[in-house]
């Protein structure tokens, strides 16, 4: 139980499933813009949006890893989503060659795990840049553009993260918890000009989450007050083999599934949640209660 829970909290990181029906015979070729889109939920979207016919441009700061969607009928944006010359630059490129951005699919983000009393100011800022200015940096530039048209949708990548918590996830969960209410208030500000805003909230997904989120906890492993959390919480991640990782996380195509169905629905849901164990453990916290959820996620460590 103790490594199950380890590995599904390590890979934390995008997905959701809806029941709702595509639109019907709906021809429409929409113009698509994905942030984060050179590997992993972003490649997999990437690539099912573009075999169903949309225009697919994508932006990644990954800039040689994403050309591979010039190749099979994309477009890649040299793209950092903290660096709003370069939004700018892809934003008017797409309109430029388009005339319309029809969907904006904001999945660009990555997990810190450390102390928060010891979390260096440049990590913990780093992590909100990209995880919430930089979402609110892509959308500011697209929505003008969507008024304009008075249509348009915006798919933003939570977590279940921002519904649950665990130890040395404080900065990461921070930026997923502010997600969460910074699109629904959005939701409201734009329902009068026809723009909807979805929320994805993943469950553990088989993408490189995990191993970003090991490299940047190494360096708070050693000389730390806290070793009775980063220490095993550090082996229980680099103790599984690659096989055990990938046995404990959905496939990358389950998002990009979810992101389809989100973008063909004639009213897509709030929220949409999918992922292993997403579901389970958003559940367990809601139903059980707060410090029973703390006692699940200490099991951890113990």
């Amino acid at each position: 139980m103790k490594k199950v829970i380890a590995v599904i909290m390590a890979v934390f990181a995008f997905v959701s499933f809806s029941t709702d029906t595509f639109a019907a015979n709906d021809p429409e070729q929409k113009v698509i813009l994905i942030t984060g889109s050179a590997s992993g939920i972003g490649k997999a979207t990437a690539e099912l949006l573009i075999k169903e016919g949309h225009i697919v441009y994508g932006g990644d700061i990954q800039f040689e890893k994403n050309k591979y969607l010039d190749k099979i009928g994309g477009h890649s944006l040299d793209m950092d989503v903290t660096d709003k010359d370069m939004i700018k630059a892809g934003v008017e490129r797409i309109i430029e060659e388009q005339g319309r951005i029809d969907v904006l699919f904001n999945n660009a983000g990555w997990g810190l795990y450390a102390p928060v009393e010891e979390t260096t100011e440049e990590d913990l800022r780093w992590q909100f840049e990209v995880n919430v200015f930089g979402v609110a940096n892509v959308t500011r530039e697209v929505l003008p553009y969507m008024r304009e048209q008075r249509s348009g949708r915006i798919i933003n990548t939570s977590s279940m993260g921002g519904k649950i918590y665990m130890p040395l996830g404080a900065w990461y969960h921070a930026t997923k918890h502010a997600i969460e209410g910074w699109s629904d208030c959005l939701r409201l500000e734009v329902k009068e000009f026809n723009i909807q805003v979805v929320i994805i909230e993943p469950g553990a997904i088989n993408t490189n989450f995990g191993n970003v989120t090991s490299s940047y906890m190494e360096k708070y492993m050693d000389d730390t007050n806290y070793g009775h959390i980063v220490e095993p919480f550090g082996n229980m991640m680099t103790d599984l083999t690659p096989e055990e990782a990938e046995r404990m996380g959905s496939e990358p195509i389950v998002i990009a599934e979810v992101v389809s169905k989100a973008i063909n629905a004639k009213r897509p849901k709030t929220r949409y949640v999918k992922g292993r164990m997403a579901k389970f453990l958003i559940w367990y916290r809601n139903w059980f209660g707060d410090r029973a959820f703390d006692r699940l996620m200490m099991r951890m460590v113990d």
